[in-house]
């Protein structure tokens, strides 16, 4: 039976990530897993001290010195890392084991991302250590798993990584658990859902603005970590604090949602869209980080430039008028989901791949 290690980052939509590969894991008997998650945070007092004051300098040493411990209970034959910040200082461990190193997004295209999320680029010094740690993570993992063809682009043109080494697998959703449910009935006010941690970041004030302008025709379940301030007057919204990912309660306000929108200023590959494909939802959603492999326009929604509550408004008043044309985008969605982005078969994917390097590894042994 072999023994497999997974480190986990618990960040964002890392979370929903980590359960779906736990959950995976208990129907797959034949293998003997430890997991490591590796909690936001700073138990070591690291970020006091001058250059060590970034997230992945201490998933990086939490994530090392948790797999050292781990190598005292006996040899792993495969490791896996999700994401490569938990890997900049795990190269000694990974030229040891066959590892794979998982990601949503390059730190490259971090950085263009990085405004929405109040990250700013370094120095040039900064930026070439920077550049060069994760080279050599890259370098050092069997394999790497990107969540979208836009990270594997990266890897390739940026990061001189060769493409057959990588396997594009979206992290997927639980699609038994998310699931269509029943619509608004005529003369209802239209349900439109929003799930985004960092209320701003997500484009919540963009969607409170566009609402106003529909007034009456939709009611706003906002779930945000965020403060969301001040409703604007005329806005029927509800604002959902404390979810936890895959609760009960958020599942209901996916089944009983009629539209989803995400108006990101900033994003990756965001866990929540790939909740309301499984939910059947049409989402409308902004052309940021991989989104448009997720979403394509007029087909299972729309998508619009970030920042720009005019278009969104225009965009949610064609789809309020239309329930026919939100009801065929629902059923892409859930098809879509059901083809790409169930984490039940996606997670196969990646214990199969371990599999696989692990086996690689015995046979190169045997060989020598």
């Amino acid at each position: 039976m072999p023994d497999f290690g997974f480190v986990l980052e618990q960040t964002l939509g890392h979370v929903a990530h980590s359960r779906n590969l736990v959950r995976a894991l208990a129907n797959e008997p034949d293998i003997r897993a430890t997991v490591i998650p590796i909690e936001f945070g700073d138990p070591a007092g690291l970020s006091r001290l001058p250059g060590l004051r970034t997230w992945s300098w201490r998933a990086s040493v939490a994530a090392r010195a948790a797999l050292r411990e781990r190598q005292r209970e006996g040899p792993l034959d495969a490791l896996f890392i999700h994401t490569q910040v938990a890997a900049l200082l795990a190269g000694e461990l990974m030229r040891a084991i066959p590892t794979v190193v998982s990601l949503d997004a390059t730190p490259r295209l971090f950085d263009l991302e990085g405004d929405a999320y109040g990250h700013r680029r370094g120095g040039d010094l900064i930026e070439t250590l920077k550049l060069r740690f994760n080279e050599r993570a890259f370098a050092a993992a069997t394999r790497i798993v990107t969540w979208s063809r836009l990270a594997a682009d990266s890897l390739v043109a940026d990061y001189r990584v060769c493409r057959e080494k990588i396997d594009v697998i979206p992290p997927g959703v639980d699609i038994d658990l998310f699931q269509p449910g029943p619509k608004a009935a005529a003369g209802e006010p239209l349900r439109i859902l929003f799930v985004g941690g960092q209320f701003e970041r997500k484009g919540g004030p963009e969607l409170l603005q566009a609402a106003g302008r529909l007034g009456s025709a939709v009611r706003l379940d906002l779930v945000t970590g965020s403060d969301v301030g001040d409703l604007p007057t005329g806005v029927d919204a509800r604002v959902h604090r404390g979810l936890r990912p895959q609760s009960k309660e958020l599942v209901e306000l996916y089944r009983a949602a009629d539209l989803f929108v995400l108006p990101s200023r900033g994003d990756c590959m965001p866990q929540a869209v790939a909740e309301a494909l499984a939910a059947g939802l049409p989402v409308v959603a902004s052309r940021v980080g991989a989104i448009s492999e997720m979403v394509t326009d007029g087909i299972n929604g729309r998508l619009i430039g970030a920042g720009d509550p005019l278009a969104l408004a225009a965009v949610l008043e064609e789809l309020v008028a239309a329930p026919e044309r939100r009801a065929q985008m629902g059923r892409s969605s859930r098809q879509l989901a059901e083809r790409e982005h169930d984490a039940s078969r996606n997670n196969s994917r990646i214990f199969r791949l371990m599999e696989s390097v692990a086996g690689s590894a015995r046979s190169r042994l045997r060989s020598a």
